[in-house]
């Protein structure tokens, strides 16, 4: 009987404490809503990230809250599997891109039932307490763009981006979708490779079309890690700027050539198990078995649309050059003082953010007092992909009158796609005193003259009467009478060209003379030779550029604008489907136009052959660069 009721008791006390486990793993496994945003305070036209993330058995399936004026894409999925005291909890975490029509705070509600709502504070763009024209425009331009990718600039990572083996997919982050023709935006492109699936990345991502232009990607992309579908992925960023080259509704992809391990079909026969064939398609146990085979694919992107606004024709500057974005201008010259003659540079600073390869300005050009330069350019990038920097040109300028004088303004035009207008800036004009060109020292007074030579005057002469430049009182006829100078007198009878120092004059004078003749009949070969062959399709250029190297050195600007222009017909003929003799001045004025530096080239050629005209160290070189410039780089060494 005892031990009948010691088995019951026995039986109660293990069924009490199943119990109390069993409350304990409900307890634990309650459902658990975490929400989080950041930042809380944005501009207008900027976004925040919402992250949501349950856990539990019996956790709600997480979907985004509706507020009024805010906007909520998902843009990334996560999720985590843990196991503690036999306990197993699963995780999962979305995030949502926030993006706000109009200004404003906000109240997100909680997503949990009783959890403090979440507070978003929407700052004007313009500090103005209204949106600005630009922000209000690109929001009502997000919320009219079909799809949940379009709306909000970013691509989400879906299981849909993955391709059809599920080992790789390409996906694009984008600022807006909506821009205009040479508006350079930003834009990351993402290779997601699943662990193990991927054997090697075989290029750099491209785009698929040439109605946009990528910037330069760097070969070492950010990597990230990121779980899709439960599945570990190696996340590949490249940070980039995206520009338009035409109008119109447009899309876009991105894709990448890769190496991806297919799998071999394991049969596992009509008794096959779920488990079995999950685990004959790892990726480790296809390596280590040799169940797998290597395959190149192309992965691509989805399809990202793009509407492209033309740039407005009715009120754009005439120095318009095509840039697009937000600039701002300065100037600045090397020194404020200079002497007749003498160059100083003029530098003019564009910085901001935009598409600087059509950042162009024609500087100075024709200014009275001034002799102006063909202007170079540098551009220094802020950033790794080149969208915000400082472009500088820099050009020599010499004054040709002395006086206070002043360097004109410059000036610079963009269209601003915020404002959606043209903007011109017009930088200060810049004084600088000019001096005269500096001049030997002038020759002695006459009375100077008289107390260096320390001349007497005859004997009866006046001491009021009037002296010659040589010092000598003269008579009242006009004459002089004789008299002996000391001091003038020489310490040898001996011939100079009979002394011993002067002995190896004349042979210095014949090699003088005879290496002139010889560059004199060098000088007339090479000419021969540029004005028999310069109309040649077939010409070297290189000779050509010898030949002005050859008169650079010499300083003779005959030849080297002729030879100069030998070589540019050359090259016009090719492109212009025109034999050589036929490219002449006025052809070139016709086609160009009388300010292209091409038709100047060749005027300049006929003007030096009659008009002597002298160039500087300065011409020279940068006359030989520009040549160098317009020649096919492929014919040069």
């Amino acid at each position: 009987m005892n031990i009948r009721r010691l088995q019951w008791l026995s039986a109660r006390v293990a069924l009490v404490a199943l119990l109390i486990a069993s409350a304990g793993s409900a307890e634990a496994a309650a459902p658990t809503i975490i929400q989080r945003i950041e930042p809380k305070s944005i501009d207008l036209g900027e976004a925040s990230q919402l992250t949501i993330a349950a856990s539990g058995a019996d956790a709600p399936q997480i979907t985004p809250p509706m507020v009024a004026g805010l906007e909520f894409v998902a843009v990334g999925q996560s999720q985590r599997i843990e196991s503690i005291n036999g306990v197993t909890t699963a995780t999962t975490s979305v995030t949502y891109q926030v993006i706000p029509h109009e200004a404003g705070v906000y109240s997100i509600p909680g997503a949990a039932p009783g959890s403090p709502p979440l507070v978003l504070t929407v700052n004007p763009a313009d500090g103005s307490g209204s949106p600005s024209p630009g922000a209000a425009a690109a929001a009502s331009a997000g919320a009219a763009s079909p799809g949940a990718g379009a709306t909000s600039g970013v691509m989400p990572a879906a299981r849909s981006d993955i391709n059809a083996a599920g080992s790789a997919f390409v996906r694009l982050r984008l600022a807006k979708h909506e821009l205009y023709v040479g508006e350079t935006i930003p834009v990351d492109i993402e290779v997601g490779m699943r662990d193990g699936f991927v054997a090697s990345l075989n290029g750099l991502p491209s785009l698929n079309g040439d109605e946009f232009t990528l910037n330069k990607l760097s070969s070492e992309p950010e990597k990230t890690e990121e779980i899709i579908d439960g599945k570990p992925f190696t996340i590949l960023t490249w940070h980039s700027a995206l520009a338009a080259v035409k109008p119109g509704a447009l899309s876009l992809t991105v894709e990448t050539p890769l190496t991806v391990r297919m799998r071999t079909r394991r049969d596992t026969g009509p008794f096959g198990d779920a488990n079995l064939d999950a685990l004959f398609s790892d990726p480790m146990f296809q390596q280590f078995f040799g169940g797998s085979t290597e395959k190149e694919i192309t992965v691509a992107s989805r399809p990202a649309d793009f509407q492209v606004l033309a740039l407005p024709i009715r009120g754009q500057p005439a120095d318009f050059s095509g840039a697009v974005g937000h600039f701002t201008i300065s100037s600045e010259l090397t020194d404020d003082k200079a002497a007749v003659g003498d160059p100083i540079t003029l530098q003019m600073r564009i910085s901001g953010s935009g598409n600087f390869d059509r950042v162009a300005t024609p500087m100075l050009h024709d200014v009275a007092h001034w002799k102006t330069y063909t202007p170079t350019a540098e551009f220094k990038p802020s950033d790794s992909v080149g969208f915000r920097g400082v472009k500088t040109f820099d050009q020599p300028v010499i004054a040709l009158q002395p006086g206070d004088q002043s360097v004109p303004p410059l000036t610079f035009s963009w269209f601003d796609p915020s404002s959606r207008q043209y903007v011109q800036a017009r930088t200060s004009p810049l004084p600088v005193d000019v001096t005269p060109a500096s001049t030997s020292a002038s020759t002695p007074s006459s009375a100077n003259n008289l107390a260096a030579q320390n001349v007497t005057s005859p004997p009866g002469a006046s001491a009021a009467a009037p002296r010659n430049s040589a010092g000598d009182a003269a008579s009242a006829g006009g004459l002089h009478g004789d008299r002996a100078v000391d001091g003038g007198g020489a310490a040898s009878l001996t011939p100079y060209y009979y002394q011993p120092q002067y002995l190896g004059v004349p042979s210095a004078m014949l090699l003088a003379l005879s290496g002139a003749w010889f560059w004199q009949r060098r000088r007339e070969r090479a000419a021969a030779h540029v004005d028999a062959d310069g109309g040649r399709a077939s010409l070297d250029p290189r000779p050509l550029l010898n030949v002005m190297d050859d008169a650079r050195a010499a300083g003779d600007p005959d030849l080297f604008f002729r030879s100069a222009r030998a070589a540019l017909q050359r090259d016009l003929a090719s492109k212009w489907q025109l034999p050589p003799e036929a490219i002449t001045p006025e052809e070139v004025d016709a086609r160009l136009g009388p300010a292209s530096a091409l038709t100047r080239l060749f005027k300049l050629a006929d003007e030096t052959a009659y008009a002597g005209i002298r160039l500087t160290a300065l011409d020279y070189q940068q006359w030989r660069q520009f040549v160098v410039g317009q020649i096919n780089p492929k014919a040069l060494p």
